[in-house]
């Protein structure tokens, strides 16, 4: 009886871990998204973007960024290769490309998470790790409704 009462338990968990779940798509990452530092990204459907009060130290965290912020326009791509697999399931992120006013380029992955378990459900959050990412700390944008 016991055994029997494990497997269904073993079945019932497996259910729930793996129950639901999407990964998101290309038009559900359109629109604008907010951080708790008021900053935001604007991601356009043509690709274009704007970055907008940006902690630009949790970009690039050389000591001349420090209390620098970035305002600046861009493009983005949707990717389904970001690897932010160190705690969701997802390996979706978008890739922002930019350019600064003295000619600098750069980059930014953002990785794309959601609720539940393995992160896999909307709605969706962009973050990259904010320090070391054995921290688990995140610089997080919610979708603005």
């Amino acid at each position: 009886m016991k055994t029997k009462l494990n497997y269904v338990l073993l079945i019932a968990l497996h259910m729930l871990y793996n129950c639901g779940g999407s990964q998101p798509k290309r038009n559900d990452i359109i629109g604008i998204w907010k951080s708790s530092d008021n900053s935001y990204i604007e991601l356009n459907e043509n690709g274009t973007c704007l970055l907008k009060g940006i902690d630009y130290y949790k970009i690039s965290s050389f000591p001349k960024n420090k209390n620098r912020k970035l305002d600046v326009g861009g493009t983005w791509q949707f990717t389904e290769n970001a690897e932010s697999g160190i705690i969701d399931n997802l390996d979706s992120g978008i890739i922002i490309e930019y350019s600064l006013p003295e000619g600098i380029k750069g980059e930014i992955l953002f990785y794309i998470s959601g609720k539940g378990i393995k992160g896999n459900n909307p709605p969706w959050h962009l973050f990259i790790w904010d320090g070391d990412p054995d921290e688990m700390q995140k610089y997080e944008f919610i979708k603005d409704k």
